[in-house]
C-alpha cells in the first residue's frame, strides 16, 4: 500500500513538474516572435528609367539618359553598363551608328571600346547610321565646309554650309538636317554623295498657327530622315521629304503661351510634343498624318529599324517600377537590361500592405501568385483596417472595401484619408490624421517636426465626423498607433528635445503630458514598465519593433497597450542596412504578419498568431 501511494505521489510530482514546465506557459506570440522567419515577398530592384533614349538603327547599341547615371547597352539591351563620357551634350539627338559611334560634346565615342576615364576617341558634328565621321569647320576663303573623317583625318568635300552652323539638328541615316526658321530656309547635307540641298519655304505661314512663333525660348525644331518640324504656341508645323507642309493645330485647351516648353521629338513623320493645359497639366501629343492626339507620356522615346523603345510601366510585367519597353508589331515586353534603382536620400518605400494575395506598394499592387504588378485601382494607400473579414483600405482615390485584396468597392469619395484608424469595443470606429509640419530654422538650418492631429469617429468606418475640440499639435513625428482601448502615445523626437511626450486614453481627444517617468497632468508616476507598442495584433497582444544601427532587430510583445512586455533581440536575414530610420514603414498584416520594406526587397515574417 505504501509503495502504491508513494507510486501515486512521485507520478503526480512528475505531472506537476510537466504542467510547470516554462516552456509549456510560453505565450504562443512570444515563441512566434522569438522563432521570426522572413521571406522575400517582392523583388524590387528590377529598374530602368530614362527621359532619353538612343538607338542605333539596327538595334544593337543603345543610351539611356535621365536615369541617376547614363547607361548603355551594345547588345540590343540584353545588358547594360554605365557610361562614361566628358563634356555637355549638344541640344540636337544623339545618333548612334550601326557600329557603335556617337557622337557628344563635339567627341566622338566608340561603345565597343569605352570605359571609366576614358576620353573621346575623335572629334566631329555628327556621325551617321553607316559610320561616317563629318566635322564641319572653316575652309579658308571657303567658309564653314562640310570635311569627312577619312581614317582618323578629316578631308575636306568643297561643299560649303550656306546657314549658321547653330541651325544644325542632327544626323539621321546618311544626311544632316538644318532649318533656320526665322528665314524660313531647311537644308539637307547627304554625306553619301557629299550633296547640300537647301530649300526656302516662302508659303510657309507661322501665323496660321496660334502665338507669335518668334522667341527663341520657345520655339522648338526637329530634324529625321528628311522630315522637318517646327512648333510653337499652339501648334506644330511639318514638312514632309517632298516639301509638303502641314499645319497641326493644339487642341482649344491648350492654346496657351508657354507651350513649347515640355519638348518635341520627332521620327520621321511622328512628331512627339510635350504640351499643357490651361490648368498648368502636361499631356504627350502625337503629330502625325492629319491629326494631333493625346498619347501616354512617351517623352522618352526612341525607334529602331522594326522597334519602338519607350520608358514606361507595363500592367502585369514583373516590374514593381517599370523599364525600358521594346514594341514590336504592337507587342510590349520589357528589356531585360536592369540598371538599378537609386533611392533619394532618407526614402525607402512608403508603407507595404498586404491583404490576402496581394501586396500593395506606392501605387502598385503585386500579387503573390503569379509574381506581377500592375497599377492599383486606389493609387497611393494611407491606411488600413482589417474589420471582422473586410479591410477598409483609405486611399488617394477614396474608401474602398474588399473581403479578397483584389476586388474592392468603392464605398466614399470623401476626401478623408486618417493615419490612424481601430474600432473600439463598443463597435465605434476611431481615427487620428497626422499632417506633419517642418520648421527649418534660417540660422542653422536645423529642422524640427511637429505634427497636427484630429480626432473622428464613425458608425461604419466609411463616414466620420470630426470629435469637437479635438484638433491639436504636438512636437515630433506623431503616433504610430491608435489601440482598441483608446490608447494614443506621441513623443518629441526633434534634436536637442527634453524627451517630453503625449498620452491619450480617449483615442486621441484628450492629452496627458509625460516626462521623465511621470504622468504630469495626473501627477503621478507612470506605472512600472510602462511601454507603449507599435501594433495590436488580432489575439489582443501588442507589439513594438525597433531596429538599432548594426541592423539588429528589437521586438517586445506586451500584454497592454501600455506594458507587460517580453523583449527579444533577433538577426534578420534580410539586409536591414538603414532600416533603424524607417521601422516607422513596417505594417501587419490580418494573419499577424509583419512586412519590411528594404533597400533591397520588400520581405514578410512569419505570423505571431
Amino acid at each position: 500500500m505504501r509503495i502504491e501511494n508513494r507510486t501515486l505521489l512521485l507520478l503526480f510530482a512528475l505531472l506537476l513538474a510537466f504542467a510547470c514546465d516554462p516552456k509549456e506557459d510560453t505565450d504562443p506570440a512570444i515563441k512566434a516572435a522569438e522563432n521570426m522567419k522572413f521571406t522575400e515577398l517582392m523583388p524590387t530592384t528590377a529598374y530602368a528609367t530614362a527621359s532619353s533614349i538612343m538607338v542605333s538603327q539596327n538595334e544593337q547599341y543603345m543610351i539611356f539618359f535621365g536615369a541617376h547615371k547614363p547607361f548603355y547597352s551594345k547588345d540590343g539591351g540584353q545588358t547594360v553598363e554605365e557610361l562614361f563620357v566628358y563634356g555637355n551634350a549638344t541640344g540636337h539627338p544623339i545618333n548612334i551608328s550601326n557600329d557603335g559611334l556617337f557622337v557628344y560634346g563635339g567627341g566622338v565615342y566608340d561603345l565597343d571600346n569605352i570605359r571609366s576615364g576614358s576620353a573621346a576617341i575623335h572629334y566631329a558634328t555628327g556621325v551617321t547610321d553607316s559610320g561616317k565621321l563629318v566635322y564641319i569647320q572653316n575652309d579658308g576663303a571657303n567658309g564653314k565646309t562640310f570635311f569627312i573623317d577619312d581614317n582618323g583625318t578629316y578631308v575636306s568635300t568643297g561643299v560649303r554650309l550656306e546657314m549658321g552652323e547653330e541651325f544644325y539638328l542632327g544626323t539621321w541615316g546618311e544626311k544632316m538636317g538644318f532649318f533656320d526658321w526665322r528665314n524660313k530656309i531647311i537644308a539637307e547635307f547627304d554625306v553619301s554623295t557629299q550633296t547640300y540641298t537647301q530649300t526656302t519655304l516662302a508659303n510657309m505661314d507661322y501665323k496660321r498657327l496660334y502665338g507669335l512663333g518668334n522667341d527663341r525660348n520657345k520655339v522648338k525644331t526637329a530634324y529625321s530622315y528628311g522630315y522637318f518640324a517646327y512648333a510653337k504656341e499652339g501648334g506644330v508645323i511639318m514638312i514632309t521629304p517632298e516639301r509638303e507642309i502641314r499645319y497641326y493645330e493644339y487642341p482649344e485647351d491648350y492654346l496657351i503661351y508657354r507651350n513649347t516648353e515640355g519638348g518635341m521629338k520627332l521620327y520621321k513623320d511622328k512628331a512627339y510634343v510635350n504640351i499643357y493645359d490651361r490648368w498648368g497639366v502636361s499631356q504627350m501629343h502625337l503629330v502625325s498624318g492629319n491629326s494631333i492626339e493625346p498619347v501616354d507620356n512617351v517623352s522618352a522615346i526612341a525607334f529602331g529599324e522594326e522597334s519602338v523603345f519607350t520608358q514606361g510601366f507595363l500592367e502585369g510585367g514583373d516590374r514593381f517600377r517599370g523599364g525600358i519597353i521594346k514594341t514590336v508589331n504592337g507587342q510590349q515586353e520589357y528589356l531585360p537590361l536592369d540598371m538599378g534603382y537609386q533611392y533619394p536620400g532618407g526614402y525607402m518605400f512608403g508603407k507595404t500592405y498586404v491583404i490576402g494575395d496581394y501586396a500593395y506598394a506606392e501605387d502598385k499592387v503585386f500579387s503573390r501568385n503569379s509574381e506581377t504588378y500592375s497599377t492599383s485601382p486606389m493609387g497611393n494607400i494611407t491606411s488600413i483596417l482589417h474589420d471582422d473579414g473586410r479591410t477598409i483600405a483609405y486611399a488617394e482615390k477614396g474608401t474602398y472595401t474588399s473581403s479578397n485584396g483584389k476586388d474592392w468597392n468603392l464605398a466614399s469619395t470623401d476626401p478623408l484619408t486618417p493615419e490612424l484608424v481601430a474600432k473600439g469595443a463598443d463597435g465605434v470606429y476611431h481615427a487620428l490624421t497626422v499632417e506633419i509640419k517642418v520648421y527649418v530654422s534660417p540660422g542653422t538650418q536645423a529642422r524640427s517636426y511637429s505634427a497636427d492631429l484630429k480626432a473622428y469617429t464613425s458608425n461604419n468606418g466609411i463616414d466620420w465626423t470630426e470629435v469637437s475640440g479635438s484638433a491639436t499639435s504636438h512636437p515630433g513625428h506623431g503616433p504610430r498607433l491608435i489601440s482598441s482601448d483608446g490608447t494614443v502615445y506621441t513623443q518629441d523626437t526633434n534634436a536637442g528635445s527634453i524627451g517630453s511626450a503625449k498620452l491619450s486614453d480617449d483615442f486621441g481627444v484628450t492629452w496627458q503630458g509625460l516626462l521623465n517617468g511621470m504622468n504630469l497632468t495626473k501627477n503621478e508616476p507612470l506605472p512600472e514598465g510602462f511601454k507603449i507598442s507599435h501594433f495590436e495584433l488580432s489575439t489582443g497582444k501588442f507589439v513594438s519593433i525597433v531596429f538599432e544601427f548594426g541592423g539588429e532587430m528589437g521586438i517586445s510583445v506586451c500584454d497592454s497597450s501600455t506594458g507587460g512586455c517580453t523583449e527579444q533581440v533577433l538577426e534578420v536575414s534580410f539586409d536591414a542596412a538603414d532600416m533603424y530610420t524607417h521601422d516607422e514603414e513596417i505594417t501587419l498584416t490580418a494573419r499577424d504578419e509583419f512586412v519590411y520594406n528594404t533597400l533591397n526587397g520588400i520581405y514578410i515574417s512569419n505570423s505571431l498568431k
